[in-house]
């Protein structure tokens, strides 16, 4: 007989300071806002604000970024009067090691990130 076993992933909220890049390091700046992520395993849902401005015709977009491994930046969308949420499933959101804010031209063709902005790392146990 067999029985079936059931795992329980708890939530993680994971919350910080985004800030401006300082000095070429990315998480040592002036704070210009905050971001919160919150993750049961499955679903990922992070919500971040903004108080700075993106210079005339750029937006800042938020991306998870893969530092440990593959390098991959994944795109989380643009900021709308300062504000990003983003929600999905996700296979697995604990590759990720940094949110990132990149400026970018509004109407870019580009899809990949230009240079990181402002950032926080997120710590373990995001993904423990």
């Amino acid at each position: 007989m067999s029985f079936l076993q059931t795992q329980t992933v708890e939530a993680q909220t994971i919350t910080g300071d985004v800030k401006r890049s300082s000095d070429g390091d990315l998480f040592e700046g002036e704070k210009i806002g905050t971001v919160s992520i919150d993750s049961t395993g499955r679903r990922t849902n992070i919500s971040s604000d903004l108080n700075a401005s993106p210079g005339e015709g750029n937006v800042f977009e938020g991306w998870l970024v893969d530092t440990g491994g593959s390098g991959y930046k994944l795109n989380l969308g643009q900021f709308r009067n300062g504000t990003l949420d983003y929600s999905a499933y996700l296979v697995n959101p604990y590759t990720y090691k940094n949110f990132e804010v990149t400026e970018e031209p509004a109407e870019d063709p580009d899809p990949n990130a230009a240079d990181s902005i402002a950032g926080f790392e997120l710590q373990n146990p995001f993904g423990q």
